[in-house]
């Protein structure tokens, strides 16, 4: 929780890979770069997203934005989590239909209202006060595990939000921003009310998707979100273990992710380049 500072960093660069992590011309996790193991010549340990969020420190190598900008989710090599927050109605009916036609339906859930998806849970934990601290609209939170291979096929077609013509990200379907992740803080003395247990880390950037239109319409086809799951619960025992006094970080980290954490994906070059993942650090 410490004062904001400015400044800026070039990321460094591997001489064969050029910073992707893969072979050339390759796409699959299963062959990274040999030269550099897949995390361009950064330290050989950086910490875990486990282990940042309960220690609350990122370590020398990230406050140099060495990771400046990067995809870091629950994945594997099929699917890839997202979160959203929704109201406990729409809520229970996606997760029980396992898709969002039954809200549709229903009349609760739109599909021509803009939507945003957060791979980060404590950046989604940020944004609905942990689904206890906001409006009841945002007191309840889905995990949609979507298909990767269309997840990343979606982001080729996205528009980043900042350096774009004027006005032309508010008619793109796909828009991408990247703002400062959040990590779980217990030190709520430097903390400000609306920052809910979580504070902002300036060198390193978590990515918001938002969708609109034909973006939005994607959320309906079962092809591409394979599985919704209703993680409010998670979500406030998370909470719970950090208000406690004195605040468990640890149970929160366990609460938050109980099986897998999220972990940085390897992103293909031309993708990379689309949403300017290793343009220079300003921060």
């Amino acid at each position: 929780c410490q004062p904001r500072q400015r400044s800026v960093s070039t990321m460094s660069r591997c001489l064969v890979c050029h910073g992707a992590g893969l072979l050339p011309g390759l796409v699959s996790r299963e062959r990274l770069c040999p030269l550099c193991d897949g995390v361009e010549g950064w330290p050989a340990v950086l910490p875990s997203v486990r282990e940042m969020n309960q220690s609350g420190d990122v370590g020398d190598a990230i406050r140099r934005g060495v990771v400046f900008r990067e995809i870091r989710a629950v994945h594997n090599e099929h699917t890839v989590r997202v979160y959203q927050a929704y109201n406990s109605r729409i809520a229970k009916a996606a997760s029980e239909a396992n898709s969002f036609r039954k809200p549709l339906e229903q009349g609760l859930w739109s599909d021509t209202r803009m939507t945003w998806i957060k791979p980060s849970a404590v950046w989604m934990a940020y944004r609905c006060g942990w689904t206890v601290m906001k409006d009841q609209n945002q007191g309840a939170v889905l995990a949609l595990d979507l298909s990767k291979p269309r997840f990343l096929d979606l982001l080729k077609t996205a528009m980043l939000s900042h350096g774009s013509e004027v006005g032309a990200p508010r008619q793109n379907p796909v828009v991408v921003q990247w703002d400062p992740e959040r990590l779980m803080c217990a030190d709520t003395a430097h903390l400000r009310e609306k920052d809910v247990h979580t504070k902002g880390i300036q060198q390193m950037r978590s990515i918001q998707i938002g969708l609109r239109g034909k973006g939005v319409e994607t959320l309906l086809d079962p092809s591409f979100v394979l599985k919704i799951t209703d993680v409010t619960h998670d979500f406030r025992k998370a909470h719970a273990a950090l208000s406690a006094s004195p605040a468990d970080t640890a149970a929160a980290v366990a609460a938050l992710w109980p099986d897998r954490q999220e972990e940085r994906m390897i992103v293909p070059f031309e993708l990379r380049d689309r949403l300017q993942m290793d343009a220079p650090c300003f921060f």
